[in-house]
């Protein structure tokens, strides 16, 4: 699971407008009366950062749990 979030995370983090677009679809009703200013942008942003950093952790730790088992 923490793969998915890792890879929805890289993309958030690389595609903000691109997700801030589909939300907002899919999250109101009117999306055309929505506007947003910058800093949802760089917040958005900092939750994919978060994301791909705990995905990288989780694989590491069950790496690291899994060598240590041998």
């Amino acid at each position: 699971m923490m793969t998915l979030t890792g890879a929805f995370g890289a993309v958030i983090f690389l595609f903000p407008d691109l997700y801030r677009k589909f939300a907002t679809i899919l999250l109101y009703e009117r999306p055309d009366s929505i506007e947003w200013n910058e800093r949802f942008t760089s917040g958005v942003r900092i939750i994919g950062a978060i994301y791909v950093f705990l995905a990288a952790k989780t694989y590491r730790d069950r790496r690291n749990e899994t060598q240590n088992r041998r």
